[in-house]
């Protein structure tokens, strides 16, 4: 929904005001990396959150996190400022800032499916959260157990093709 607000403003812009807007630096490339790797950080850290408070303080802790993380994502688009070769901006801090909202949204759901519905076991979201660092440990494997033919891209496109992304 928010998209299309953007890119109904985008028009508008456009047309009334004649100014250009340009697509390819609000939704590029890196910001769509600054967005999964905030969310994937998010979404594990309010897991572990979900996993270790309270029932009754699970949201203001949650709250507390994404203070932190959104200080984190800008704090460290000014620390980019003063690397060789980096830069700062303004729009991968807001790239940050959404995806630890849109990662912090998964465990604000599972605590609200978990108040309704009291029976779902807590080991069962900590294998949710297991999981994937495990297999991003197998992904970084400096040594690794299994090798295969073909280069990771070509892996990674066969894989997206067999899901049916493409």
């Amino acid at each position: 929904m928010s998209i299309y607000v953007v890119l109904w403003l985008g028009l508008v812009l456009e047309r009334v005001m004649g100014m250009y807007v340009d697509y390819q630096m609000l939704f590029g490339v890196d910001k769509q990396m600054h967005f999964v790797a905030y969310s994937a950080v998010s979404l594990l850290v309010g897991l572990m959150v979900v996993l270790i408070s309270e029932r009754h303080v699970w949201k203001r802790n949650l709250s507390y996190a994404w203070m932190a993380l959104v200080a984190f994502g800008t704090l460290e688009e000014y620390r980019q400022y003063f690397v060789p070769n980096r830069s700062a901006e303004f729009l991968d801090a807001i790239a940050n800032l959404v995806g630890v909202s849109a990662g912090l949204a998964v465990p604000l759901a599972i605590f609200y499916v978990m108040q309704k519905r009291s029976h779902i076991k807590l080991f069962v979201i900590s294998y949710i959260v297991l999981i994937p660092l495990l297999l991003g440990l197998l992904y970084l494997n400096e040594r690794p157990f299994v090798t295969f033919d073909a280069p990771v891209q070509e892996r990674m496109e066969r894989f997206v093709a067999f899901i049916g992304f493409e």
